[in-house]
């Protein structure tokens, strides 16, 4: 009977609590073509949006015209920061010229990186509740 009391305890513990999981919607303009795929990595560090490794979620998705909208769910509060690129052959990777200037299509959260990468600090979005931004590919 003391099992069964718990649990039922702690089944309206679990149904009381608020959800602090997320949505957040990227709205992706400015698709000149729609060859490869979006490579899309969400970071929560500063070190790992440096180092690009260690995202808290990531997706490919086949490029169409747009803008396209693709969702990432089940986010926690937190501040996060987004790099993507179009993957036109799909080599897996951001291709770049012999000067390191990306010839893919590329975009960053809050739309930074004009004059090269943007800190995470330029790039992060506060996620407190489902949010929708918009990131024009370069």
């Amino acid at each position: 009977m003391r099992v069964f009391t718990n649990m039922a305890a702690l089944g309206l513990l679990m149904v009381a609590m608020p959800s602090f999981a997320h949505e957040l919607t990227l709205k992706i303009g400015n698709i000149q073509k729609t060859d490869g795929n979006l490579l899309i990595a969400i970071y929560d560090q500063q070190t790992h949006f440096d180092a690009n490794s260690q995202w808290v979620a990531v997706q490919k998705v086949k490029v169409t015209t747009g803008p396209m909208r693709i969702v990432f769910s089940d986010l926690p509060t937190g501040h996060y920061a987004v790099k993507l690129f179009q993957d036109e052959n799909d080599n897996g990777r951001i291709d770049m010229n012999a000067t390191g200037i990306p010839t893919e299509p590329y975009g960053f959260s809050a739309n930074g990186g004009i004059y090269g990468p943007p800190s995470f600090d330029d790039s992060k979005v506060k996620l407190d509740k489902s949010t929708e931004i918009d990131i024009q590919l370069r």
